[in-house]
């Protein structure tokens, strides 16, 4: 790959999580100022969108059906990976271990952790990787711990939140997925912890959280 293209991938993968980031910091602001919100995540959806234009550009991002058997296995991991991070992170709020009850706003916290994959370990990290693999697991994680924390950084947001624990468990878990999302050549374990973890996390919620725009 000719250096210009290296830098062309580079520039749109830094862009698009850039928009993201953006978007994350002022989505809670009022009329005017969360115009720049939603102009920052139209500038990502266009650079998502012009490199997702056939199907075996989407198959890009799910991921390569190498074996089953062999996705299974890392399915099963992702799974197993899911329930130990989600009992550990119970564990830190000093809740039950697992869910006493479900509510419905579990199924917009699993839909919520599908498309943080399908953005940041499926388009990003694939879109980075021809660069350089290992780059491109540390790019889409530091991109998604942006975003994580973007959230939370805004002045608007009187809650108080250990923005630190916040960045460095979401940066551990983030080179734990893209390294699944790497090893397996599929979206789906990373997806599926991802997934399960929210599910696990949030479902006793009976509405969204506060951050929830």
């Amino acid at each position: 790959m000719s250096g210009r293209k290296r830098f062309t991938l580079l520039a749109e993968a830094t862009l698009c999580s850039f928009g993201l980031m953006v978007f994350s910091f002022f989505i809670h602001y009022k009329f005017p100022l969360q115009l720049l919100s939603f102009a920052a995540l139209l500038i990502s959806a266009l650079i998502i969108s012009r490199n997702l234009r056939s199907f075996s550009d989407l198959k890009k991002i799910t991921g390569e059906n190498i074996s089953f058997k062999i996705t299974l296995l890392y399915i099963i991991f992702g799974i197993a990976l899911g329930i130990v991070l989600a009992v550990r992170y119970r564990r830190h709020l000093d809740i039950s271990l697992f869910p006493e009850s479900f509510h419905l706003f579990v199924i917009a916290a699993a839909f919520i952790g599908c498309m943080e994959e399908l953005v940041f370990r499926g388009f990003i990290q694939e879109y980075v990787k021809s660069i350089n693999r290992p780059f491109s697991i540390l790019f889409s994680t530091l991109s998604h711990t942006g975003y994580k924390c973007c959230l939370f950084l805004s002045p608007v947001i009187t809650t108080n939140v250990d923005v630190g624990f916040l960045a460095f468990w979401t940066f551990i878990v983030g080179i734990l997925f893209g390294t699944i999302r790497h090893l397996s050549k599929s979206l789906l374990p990373s997806l599926s912890a991802h997934v399960l973890f929210d599910i696990l996390v949030y479902a006793e919620f009976v509405r969204a959280p506060w951050w929830v725009w």
